[in-house]
């Protein structure tokens, strides 16, 4: 006759296996989504406008947070995804709410929204954060972009 397992221990099972999925290696591992996945070519256009707001997502890898601003264009509001908090303060680039800036990139939609890729910004100073493919300026390897 089989001996049925305990109750708490399939339980504990269970919880074992749910914590394994939240752990950080997990969240980290090859084939994670990218904004970089999201870029289009045919896409790419330029809109001006008023940086609105300046806030953080986690990035692609979770390494990092991805900077993102909120610009006030004559298009309505447009979400801009610029780069990596820690690459944009290693490269002496700034953003605040207020500052006035031209982007160029793929322009996509999230949650029914509209955002940017941003290729290239330009306020005060001009700065190429992807290359026309999507390609990320701060990319490491061949890796760059999930398949």
């Amino acid at each position: 006759m089989m001996r049925k397992l305990p109750l708490v221990f399939v339980t504990w099972l269970i919880c074992l296996f749910l914590a394994a999925l939240s752990s950080p290696t997990w969240s980290q591992r090859p084939g994670r989504l990218h904004y970089s996945t999201l870029f289009n070519p045919k896409t790419v256009t330029t809109v001006s406008g008023e940086v609105l707001r300046v806030f953080y997502a986690p990035s692609g890898s979770g390494a990092d947070l991805c900077v993102q601003t909120l610009l006030k264009t004559p298009q309505g509001n447009i979400t801009a995804v610029l780069a990596p908090k820690n690459y944009m303060e290693d490269k002496g680039l700034s953003i605040a709410p207020k500052d006035r800036v031209t982007v160029s990139g793929s322009m996509i939609t999230i949650m029914n929204k509209p955002h940017i890729l941003v290729t290239e910004i330009t306020g005060d100073r001009t700065m190429k954060l992807r290359e026309p493919s999507g390609r990320p300026a701060w990319a490491e390897g061949d890796d760059w972009h999930v398949h």
